[in-house]
């Protein structure tokens, strides 16, 4: 597996950007450095280009960026740091017949309003399944019965319908068991699969490092099962690992555990796919 590490997201200096640029480089300390390539991030906040995606120009950058990184690359690529915008160009590697998990508890679906931008993180998902055809023109669209979302707690009544409406297989926190994703992915009739594991899948007490943490989230050993469960049987084409944000660097040690075993779990898929 090749390694894309994404810094300090959107190259601000606000308190939130720093702290995801800190955990970006917290992993990336612990991956094989010729295995690993750093993108760059723009140095400017970007411009929304009135469109419904906060900062779109710094977003669209980072997602050309590892698009192009991800299309050159031998090997399953994992795109690791930044918030969950950050698996946007790695999408690249989804093509028919793959699945695209994403393990997380936020999801990712918010709605696309131009006259109320959103952070790109908080409509991922939406964007890959159901964006107006001029974001992100380089991207595939992938096609909501592909889809499996899997870990999610706490999202709103809108979003909830929204997911509904688009007929994307949802698992909350409690009925995501990893023998319900196996199930849930093998529905999809895909024969590879791309996994997105946003952080916040985890509860608070098992990563200290989270944005906004929200509690009854599952534990690390949950997480390598679910990541398991998904990539069973399955040809791995790619994954991202986002949303690790430590307070200070030095706090970022503690979290290390459980992140190293979610990145060898997905390493572990690659090499059987």
């Amino acid at each position: 597996m090749q390694f894309l590490v994404v810094g300090q997201w959107q190259g601000s200096a606000s308190s939130r950007a720093m702290r995801l640029g800190d955990g970006a480089a917290a992993i990336a300390a612990d991956l094989p450095r010729a295995a690993t390539t750093v993108v760059d991030v723009p140095a400017g906040a970007g411009d929304r280009l009135e469109t419904a995606i906060a900062r779109y120009t710094s977003v669209l950058h980072v997602a050309e960026r590892v698009a192009e990184e991800t299309a050159i690359a031998s090997e399953p690529v994992l795109v690791i740091g930044g918030d969950g915008a950050s698996a946007l160009g790695g999408s690249v590697a989804v093509g028919p017949g793959t699945a695209f998990v994403r393990i997380s508890g936020s999801s990712g679906y918010r709605a696309l309003n131009r006259a109320q931008p959103i952070a790109a993180e908080t409509a991922a998902l939406r964007v890959l399944v159901d964006r107006p055809s001029e974001l992100f023109p380089g991207l595939p669209v992938v096609p909501a019965s592909s889809v499996v979302l899997a870990g999610i707690r706490g999202i709103d009544e809108a979003e909830s319908n929204a997911i509904v409406r688009a007929g994307i297989t949802h698992l909350d926190v409690d009925a995501a068991t990893p023998d319900a994703v196996a199930d849930a992915v093998a529905a999809t009739g895909a024969d590879a699969v791309y996994v997105h594991v946003d952080l916040d899948v985890l509860d608070p007490s098992e990563l200290d490092g989270l944005l906004e943490p929200v509690p009854f989230g599952i534990d690390g050993a949950a997480l390598v099962e679910r990541i398991q469960a998904a990539t069973r049987g399955r040809r791995l084409v790619g994954a991202a690992l986002t949303g690790f944000a430590p307070v200070d660097p030095e706090r970022a040690v503690d979290d290390m555990g459980v992140i190293l075993r979610a990145v060898g779990a997905l390493s572990a898929a690659a090499r059987v796919s």
